[in-house]
């Protein structure tokens, strides 16, 4: 690996960093190794505290993460010399690695975070000449010339494991997934998506969430209504349709365009041109003056013969049905909460959205099993300030929240006052929303909120909030201004002690799986950070670079 280094105007090429202190650097220009061009720094100084009686492996872990940290500070910089000390970009290079904590003499913060980080995983040393991954203990761990460090969910796809450390097969997280269905009373299916097995999306109605739909479908006799924010084609979801349509069930369809009447997916087209029955909300865009931005069409939802409702947070699109992205999903048995979705449903399909539509009446409280379940409806409903705030305020041990994003200042507030009175509070985003600078991450965590941004290659795209094990807040809805006050959203509270309990399972599953490394930092949405982010065909941050030619990716090192 080569650094480029200036010394006196001179560049050089840095050959080797042994440890963070010990550097060969080029200075001849011969593109070798000598042994005369080794520079000890002696200023830098990896140290863990003895007091913490680390075991040999740990200490190993840890001068490990610090040799590649400063790769990373190298990597792609141009640095020089400057009165005997090294200068990256104009920052010196013994400022930055004291401030980093791998000696606890000069960042005592940085330093604990970092043995918690060592004492929370499982490591694994891998030979990058073939992949294979040994113990620490193993005799063949540090034979190889060309070794690295790697977590257990981190491993290299191509891995195999030495058989003197893995007697059986390994049991690694990159396998590990959780049970996807919670059934409720018998009336209630409750869906939620595991996107850390799920690192490439497809077309193949594959996942329990995508196959339930698909029954539902086929098993529709006569009426079909359908809300959803755009359309990314599922071949056998579009043959379901169009059968059912040839067995004679009425579809209807509402759905999304902007301004410029486009829609955000590509098939959506291709839907409506299955579904003659169509009707989207271009014309209220154009009837709604003065407003930032675009209003949307955000719901997701399908009512099965005034019967069943299918509805949460997933799109009808191939990245959310197949699990590549995190989701909930609920599907309740009940015509009373079928009732309620369809006249909804009704005001849009007869060109009402956004704040055209009336208030509904009558949507509070509907007994299904064993379950209570509200319905509300954006913007009309006021849900966040009206509904979500008052049961915020009078959560009593946890309230636990994967969400897409959180951007509402109100909601943030509240959060904050309720971790302040002892509730645990903790909190998954999205990681390319957590960067935004509308995010309230920041507030959040500088208040002493636990908040993970998640690191893997889908969208945490749920909108959900668990309270005490015996609240779960589903539905279309992101925690945001514009989600509550402009778009046309539904969200469901249900009061069910088993669904909320179940929910939390899922939720600290989430939460072990994210490494407590990104309680500190935001992970990029394409690059090195997010697990299968530079291999999943997806423009994950939007900039127009998909895998390898953005640039969170191409710079990826063969031993990455």
């Amino acid at each position: 690996m080569l650094f480029s280094i200036y010394y006196s105007e001179t560049a050089y090429n840095i050959m080797e960093i042994k440890t963070p202190s010990d550097l060969i650097i080029d200075f001849n220009h011969n593109g070798t190794i000598d042994t005369s061009e080794e520079v000890f720094l002696k200023d830098i100084k990896v140290q863990a505290n003895p007091n913490d009686k680390l075991s040999k492996e740990e200490e190993f872990i840890f001068k490990e993460l610090a040799k590649n940290y400063t790769e990373d500070l190298f990597f792609n910089k141009k640095a020089r010399f400057k009165k005997s000390k090294l200068f990256i970009n104009n920052k010196s290079y013994e400022e930055l690695f004291n401030s980093s904590g791998y000696n606890y003499l000069t960042n005592t913060e940085k330093y604990d975070e970092i043995i918690k980080y060592i004492k929370a995983n499982t490591f694994y040393v891998v030979n990058m000449h073939n992949y294979r991954v040994h113990k620490y203990s193993c005799k063949y761990s540090l034979k190889s010339d060309n070794y690295r460090l790697f977590k257990e969910e981190e491993l290299p796809s191509k891995a195999n494991y030495c058989k003197l450390c893995f007697s059986a097969a390994i049991k690694d997280n990159k396998t590990e997934c959780f049970d996807n269905t919670v059934l409720g009373s018998g009336n209630i299916k409750i869906f939620y998506t595991d996107f850390t097995t799920k690192l490439k999306p497809d077309k193949n109605c594959e996942t329990s969430v995508c196959k339930e739909l698909l029954s539902r479908i086929n098993d529709t006799k006569s009426t079909l209504d359908i809300a959803v924010y755009g359309y990314r084609s599922i071949p056998q979801i579009e043959t379901a349709l169009k059968n059912a349509i040839a067995r004679g069930v009425k579809i209807r369809l509402v759905y999304d365009l902007d301004k410029k009447g486009e829609s955000i997916y590509e098939d959506t087209k291709e839907l409506v041109k299955i579904i003659p029955y169509s009707v989207s909300d271009y014309n209220s865009q154009q009837f709604i003056k003065n407003t930032y931005n675009n209003i949307i069409m955000h719901n997701k939802f399908f009512i099965f013969d005034d019967k069943t409702v299918f509805t949460g947070s997933a799109n009808l699109s191939s990245s959310d049905m197949s699990g590549y992205n995190s989701n909930t999903v609920i599907v309740i048995n009940s015509s009373d909460i079928a009732a309620i979705y369809k006249s909804e449903f009704e005001q849009m399909f007869n060109n009402k959205f956004h704040t055209q539509k009336n208030k509904l009446s009558n949507h509070s409280n509907i007994r299904v099993g064993n379950s209570t379940i509200s319905v509300y409806f954006s913007p009309q409903d006021k849900i966040t300030q009206s509904k979500i705030l008052p049961l915020i305020r009078d959560a009593k041990k946890y309230i636990y929240i994967p969400a897409f994003l959180i951007t509402d200042k109100w909601l943030a507030d509240e959060l904050i006052l309720a971790h302040k009175r002892n509730v645990d509070v903790k909190i998954i985003l999205d990681s390319l929303n957590a960067r935004s600078k509308y995010s309230q991450i920041k507030n959040l965590r500088t208040a002493g909120i636990e908040v993970k941004a998640e690191n893997y290659a889908g969208k945490l795209h749920a909108k959900t909030i668990i309270i005490d094990d015996e609240i779960t807040i589903v539905g279309s809805m992101n925690f945001s201004k514009s989600g509550q006050n402009l778009n046309d959203e539904n969200v469901l509270i249900i009061k069910d002690t088993k669904i909320a309990a179940g929910y939390r399972e899922f939720f600290e599953y989430l939460w072990k799986k994210i490494d407590n490394w990104w309680l500190m930092y935001i992970p990029r949405a394409e690059g090195e950070d997010s697990i299968g982010s530079c291999s999943d065909g997806i423009d994950n941050n939007y900039d127009g670079f998909i895998d390898y030619e953005d640039a969170g990716c191409k710079n990826l090192r063969s031993s990455r």
